[in-house]
């Protein structure tokens, strides 16, 4: 792991390579990391902005080599929002669907080889997806607001370690709960052009990411508290609009999550998770939850 210091020089001599003017942004200076940052995760313009991903999904069982067990499609619609105080809201809401390895058409039903017994498959659809980011003190950066630039490329990583009260708890989750407690991780690494990352003329930044994530058995599957967990592993890209998304994620969020198609226009809490929602539906009485035919 290098030092601070030596991170510091290092981007500093990267930064002058790449030609920045005496106006662009300088990611030395918290505000402007963060800034930057901004410009990457969404539109400091106000805009709605759209990232899909596509994603394979891995089953790792204790002595056994993880499986490919299911792919992934999906996107998040993201808009940012100043405040007076000079921090930002991020509102948004994302959607994803579980695809078959082979044919990778989304399915409704899938047969689970741990257990035996086809399951009905709940779609991903968390509404909202917020976060809050204060005002920078000088000189103290944010904890996603590390850029690292090699050459012609500027990376910014984000790890996130996950811990909390599982929202599926009790008899009535006997079969969907994985335990008392939820763990997981989420793992992110953006990649872009050091120039469009500085500029100071832009509001959005053009993005490929990597994404990556571990977690417990999804509710749907009914593995129960079955030793094991989920290993995702996906890329995806900032697009400029709902039209860029493939023609079946479009067609599916067009029939069963209209609301998809933009982001909030409030900032509200708690966000959404797979397992929170999970928990609205069956109380509601309205699992399996909108699947294809």
């Amino acid at each position: 792991m290098n030092s601070l210091r030596t991170y510091s020089l290092g981007l500093g001599v990267a930064l002058a390579m790449i030609g920045t003017s005496a106006h662009a942004l300088d990611l030395k200076k918290a505000e402007d990391a963060q800034l930057a940052m901004l410009k990457i995760t969404g539109d400091i313009s106000g805009k709605d902005v759209f990232k899909d991903w596509t994603t394979n999904i891995f089953a790792v069982v204790p002595g056994e080599a993880p499986k490919l067990i299911l792919r992934m499609q999906g996107y998040n619609v993201l808009r940012l929002e100043k405040q007076k105080d000079g921090s930002w809201k991020s509102m948004s809401r994302e959607v994803s669907y579980y695809q078959d390895v082979k044919t990778g058409k989304i399915i409704g039903k899938w047969l689970n080889p741990y257990i035996g017994e086809e399951v009905d498959v709940v779609q991903v659809a968390n509404d909202p997806v917020n976060a809050s980011f204060p005002s920078p003190k000088p000189n103290e950066k944010g904890p996603f607001e590390n850029f690292v630039i090699k050459g012609e490329v500027a990376t910014l990583q984000w790890d996130i370690p996950l811990r909390y009260p599982n929202a599926l708890q009790g008899a009535e989750f006997e079969m969907e709960s994985t335990g008392t407690t939820y763990l997981a991780s989420e793992h992110f690494l953006y990649f872009a052009n050091p120039k469009d990352v500085v500029s100071d003329k832009t509001t959005t930044t053009p993005v490929h990411y990597a994404w990556f994530r571990t977690g417990p058995w999804l509710p749907w599957m009914k593995m129960g508290q079955r030793p094991g967990y989920l290993i995702y592993s996906g890329n995806g890209k900032k697009l400029k609009s709902f039209d860029e998304l493939p023609a079946e994620v479009r067609e599916f969020t067009l029939k069963n999550f209209s609301a998809y198609t933009q982001a909030p226009k409030e900032f509200v809490t708690p966000n959404e998770t797979s397992w929170s929602y999970y928990k609205k539906l069956k109380q509601t009485g309205q699992l399996p939850g909108p699947n294809p035919k």
